[in-house]
């Protein structure tokens, strides 16, 4: 769908509002996705070094990171829960799988690093190849965000997760993320929406609400666009940057 795609009726100046309201959501949320963007950029970067010193890369290499998120999570004035870079199989000498990702810790400025099953033989084995947030960027090459979902074996929290591919000489080498828990992102969206007289719900590729102004849609259910008869018509506007994938719903009809 594009920005052409809308289905339109009611006056032109009110769409120009909604307009606007998508783009100042997608400024809004752009610091994640920059912080995302640093973390790839810090990792071609490391890889590039390590590579030229010895012709292979190990884990140890990818320690100097840490301070790089730790720098991110406390700049941005979104709350970021944690960010970092997870590893395409294979691709590390001395480890199949891998994950350099650091999150919040309990004190003011002090990040911790995420800790998971990578046994493949396990109960508990943490299968981030086979998940949406690390094969979408992969097989798409774009970055994409995923959520809002529950990381039941990871951080535990109602999240969604930005996460781009990370390419180096043509070769994929995993994906560079940053995680915002649910409630945060919804501080920094719902204010845009609130400003609005119409009824408007921001959706992700799954049509799954992530945000809205009116009480009739509940974050994290399904919005069912078929349920809306001719009087509550509607139309879509597609975000940009790396947020392609959400859409801003707008109901033809006021708030009361």
């Amino acid at each position: 769908m594009t920005r052409n795609d809308f289905f339109y009726s009611g006056v032109e100046d009110r769409n120009d509002k909604v307009r606007a309201c998508a783009k100042n959501i997608e400024e809004s949320v752009y610091v994640i996705v920059n912080t995302a963007e640093k973390v790839r950029d810090d990792i071609i970067r490391l890889w590039g070094l390590a590579e030229r010193q010895r012709q292979q890369v190990l884990k140890k290499d990818l320690a100097e990171l840490q301070g790089t998120v730790k720098r991110l999570l406390s700049e941005t004035n979104v709350q970021i829960n944690g960010a970092g870079f997870v590893v395409a199989p294979n691709v590390l000498a001395d480890t199949r799988l891998h994950l350099e990702w650091w999150r919040d810790g309990v004190k003011p400025g002090h990040v911790i690093p995420l800790r998971v099953n990578l046994d493949e033989g396990g109960d508990t084995f943490y299968d981030y190849p086979n998940m949406p947030w690390f094969y979408k960027p992969r097989c798409e090459g774009v970055g994409h965000v995923i959520g809002p979902y529950v990381d039941m074996m990871g951080v535990d929290m109602y999240i969604c997760t930005f996460s781009l591919p990370i390419v180096y000489d043509g070769q994929f080498l995993g994906i560079a993320g940053a995680d915002v828990p649910l409630n945060n992102l919804e501080a920094v969206v719902t204010p845009h929406l609130v400003e609005q007289n119409q009824p408007l719900i921001l959706v992700n590729d799954d049509l799954r609400v992530i945000a809205s102004n009116s009480s009739r849609y509940l974050v994290g259910e399904f919005f069912k666009p078929f349920s809306h008869s001719s009087s509550q018509s509607y139309y879509y506007i597609t975000l940009g940057h790396s947020v392609e994938s959400w859409r801003l719903v707008c109901l033809n009809h006021y708030i009361s």
